[in-house]
């Protein structure tokens, strides 16, 4: 029986189920969720999808780092 013991294994960095990912090395800010000015030039938008008045520690969220706005799309 032979076993793999070095398997090539890629994990998402993050803490509290809060997760990471980029397609291009450098694209996310460090530290911060908003900077005035993004990696690569990109637009930082925050999409929510829970009600307003859930307490904060319940809120679900998603940064996300965009070519264009949304706002532009057609």
């Amino acid at each position: 029986m032979t076993r793999d013991t070095s398997p090539d294994l890629h994990y998402l960095s993050g803490f509290g189920n809060e997760f990471a990912s980029e397609a291009l090395p450098g694209a996310l800010p460090v530290g911060q969720n908003s900077p005035q000015r993004a990696p690569y030039g990109l637009y930082a938008e925050l999409l929510s999808g829970t009600a307003f008045t859930m307490a904060r520690s319940e809120l679900r969220r998603t940064w996300l780092y965009r070519i264009r706005p949304s706002a532009l799309h057609p």
